[in-house]
């Protein structure tokens, strides 16, 4: 059991009060910013990779050191006393502290977590917990028609330990001159703690585009063209793929199995020999969201004392922290060979329900003529919206934007400008939130092509609804045998798969 707690990640949240709410109960913070603890807290917890507690009642911070020294007790990992008395605390042996003072926001502010009672604007949610909205930070650019979401940050790390970088694409990005302003909020009942949001721009070729690898290189593309063909289990999809416009080809989940593939068969002609890419703009259904919930459920109210074991456990727990999204996995490539049949050459997508994911998988093609070409993914789990082949160039080497200015409610805001331009300070939001983040493009605006690498992770809120549900042996299921997990939960998720879009989207907790 120690080892399931060492992977199982999740943050409670208290929602008070009918036209506001309260952040009242305790911090948690990362070692780094043990400088930043709030000295008025009575008692201090200071969590260790090894599983052990010093709980202390008088404490203070070294200010050069960052050590904590304090008096109280030593608890073993099944919390009984193993030592008494005054303790000397080197930043480094700590995983977590806790304190019961919680500051609203801030650079510093490293997690927050409480327990309570989903309120009224989130009223949806307690009616439909496992439909809640939920996403990421969002990020608005401008586009042709005034500005649209265009990506969402690190979607899959959902905690400290799998703090994630994250690029995307601004694919419909239209700067109106040099001075590229970004909205990025908080419309979700979440905390999110963003560590940097930079632009990288990259020069484009004559008459092509830039993308980029889902292993983070950069390719100028040219001759770019949809397929020929494309055809699917439920019929033909090549309309819904033709162009990035919005119109999305998707599939109902399997009955049976969550899990369950289906394929995509794809043809392009006249494609010339040599290095290509398919170009592949996806987003995920709420299938994602529901098991995340659901897991969320299963953890129940022990689910903060698990809160610093992935820390502890280190690379070996964040491994199997993905075990669900890889039993899910992601758009799998393939290219027929008429030597080895059908051969897989990459893989793209990525978590997220909001925002549209475009990125290349590169191949070499060995001869000219017609290319087939397969996609293998999980029924129901993907939406695609645009599919075409482009021949490949060189690698393209992006410049880093860095924020100039960042704007809240109008009015600069230096604090968080710092706390994005420092990478060892973090920026944190709250429900609600939104900020203006302004960028200086290069002085060749039409012919710069414009991504956005942001870094952190997010915290998702607890529902009072879930505590129903609360199951450690299935969590633990959910987590090491997911597989299994994603029979036993299709026949819940078919149930409310009709209706997750609708009120997905009207649960959302901030409109901007």
């Amino acid at each position: 059991m120690t080892n399931c707690r060492s992977i199982l990640v999740v943050t409670i949240v208290v929602l008070l009060a009918a036209a506001c709410f309260h952040r009242v109960q305790r911090t948690l913070t990362d070692p780094s910013g043990a400088g930043t603890l709030d000295a008025r807290s009575p008692y201090l917890k200071a969590h260790l990779r090894s599983g052990y507690v010093y709980v202390l009642t008088e404490w203070h911070v070294d200010s050069a050191s960052g050590s904590v020294r304090g008096r109280g007790r030593l608890l073993d990992p099944n919390r009984q006393p193993v030592g008494e008395g005054e303790f000397l605390l080197p930043r480094d042996s700590v995983a977590l502290f806790e304190t019961n003072v919680m500051r609203r926001t801030g650079a510093t502010t490293a997690l927050t977590v409480m327990a309570g009672v989903t309120a009224v604007v989130a009223g949806i949610c307690a009616a439909s917990p496992k439909t809640c909205f939920g996403s990421c930070p969002t990020f608005y650019v401008p586009d042709s028609a005034g500005e649209s979401l265009q990506a969402e940050g690190f979607s899959s790390s959902i905690a400290p330990g799998l703090e994630a970088t994250d690029v995307d694409m601004l694919y419909l990005a239209r700067p109106r001159g040099r001075d590229f302003v970004v909205r990025m909020t908080n419309e979700a009942l979440e905390t999110h703690v963003i560590r940097w949001a930079d632009v990288l721009a990259a020069p484009r070729p004559e008459g092509g585009r830039v993308f980029v690898t889902p292993g983070g290189e950069f390719r100028a593309a040219t001759v770019i063209g949809p397929p020929a063909r494309c055809t699917a289990e439920d019929g033909d999809c090549e309309a819904a793929v033709w162009r990035f416009d919005g119109i999305e080809r998707s599939s109902r989940a399997d009955s049976v199995d969550l899990a369950a593939r289906e394929w995509i068969e794809l043809q392009f002609d006249n494609v010339p020999r040599g290095d290509l890419g398919l170009i592949i703009t996806s987003r995920q259904t709420l299938l994602t969201t529901f098991l995340i919930y659901q897991a969320l459920a299963y953890m129940g109210s022990e689910a903060g004392r698990w809160l610093s074991a992935i820390e502890a456990g280190g690379p070996a727990a964040r491994d199997r922290a993905g075990a669900l999204g890889r039993a899910l996995g992601r758009i799998d490539v393939l290219v027929q060979d008429s030597a080895a049949g059908w051969t897989i050459v990459g893989s793209a997508g990525e978590t997220g329900p909001l925002a549209r994911d475009t990125k290349v998988v590169p191949f070499s093609a060995q001869r000219a003529g017609t290319l087939r070409l397969r996609l293998r993914l999980t029924r129901g789990l993907w939406r695609l919206d645009y599919v075409a082949l482009a021949s490949l160039g060189s690698t393209v080497q992006p410049v880093r934007l860095h924020p100039r200015v960042v704007r809240r409610d109008g009015r600069e805001d230096p604090e968080a400008l710092a706390a994005l331009l420092d990478t060892a300070r973090v920026l944190t939001t709250f429900p609600g939130d939104a900020y203006q983040i302004v960028y200086r493009l290069p002085p060749d605006v039409a012919r710069t092509e414009l991504f956005l690498e942001a870094r952190g992770y997010y915290l998702e809120w607890m529902r009072r609804e879930w505590m129903a549900e609360e199951n450690q042996l299935l969590a633990t299921q959910l987590l090491l045998n997911p597989e299994r997990a994603l029979r036993q939960l299709a026949p819940s998720f078919k149930q409310l798969e009709p209706s997750m879009d609708r009120l997905f989207w009207n649960s959302r907790y901030a409109r901007h």
